[in-house]
């Protein structure tokens, strides 16, 4: 089969005038070197857009290097603190309060349903805010809702706030 086909491109271009071999000849080469020049330029692009790539990935390798230490860190660490039972719930946010030096937010806490707690009093904010985050924190009791008022005196607000533990399971 090759055989035939070099016979039958041979006769094809016994076939041809000088003028015209010259001509395909030509138009060979010059398709033959286009066909080199766009492989050439598409490797150097593809170089340069690689070459912008690679600090992107580097900080890539670098995140997952942090993020697996990360991992490593919290498997070997003590679980956190134990979620407080429902039985509990008053007695933990009362000596909280009292902690976080808010007496009068431990008078004022009263249960309000399963799992809840309602808070209503006159408080100090900035002390308020630290209270409630240590609850959230140690205790993992959370706000559903809150109201805050501007007190009497500067720095004083009133608080109408709805505390829960989070759901089991």
């Amino acid at each position: 089969m090759l055989i035939g086909t070099q016979a039958s491109i041979r006769a094809f271009w016994a076939a041809r005038h000088p003028r015209e071999r010259t001509f395909l000849l030509a138009l060979a080469i010059f398709l033959g070197t286009a066909l080199l020049a766009q492989g050439l330029w598409a490797s150097h692009q593809a170089r340069v857009r690689l070459k912008k790539q690679i600090p992107h990935l580097l900080q890539q390798v670098e995140n997952l290097r942090r993020r697996a230490a990360d991992l490593q860190r919290l498997k070997v660490q003590p679980p956190g603190p134990v979620p407080i039972q429902e039985s509990g719930l008053l007695a933990t946010a009362v000596a909280s309060a009292n902690t976080a030096s808010l007496p009068e937010a431990a008078k004022q806490l009263r249960t309000e349903g399963p799992r809840r707690l309602r808070l209503r009093a006159t408080l100090h904010f900035d002390r308020w805010l630290k209270w409630v985050a240590a609850l959230q924190r140690d205790g993992r009791i959370r706000v559903v809702s809150c109201r805050i008022d501007a007190g009497e005196a500067p720095g004083l607000v009133r608080i109408d706030a709805l505390f829960s533990l989070p759901e089991s399971g």
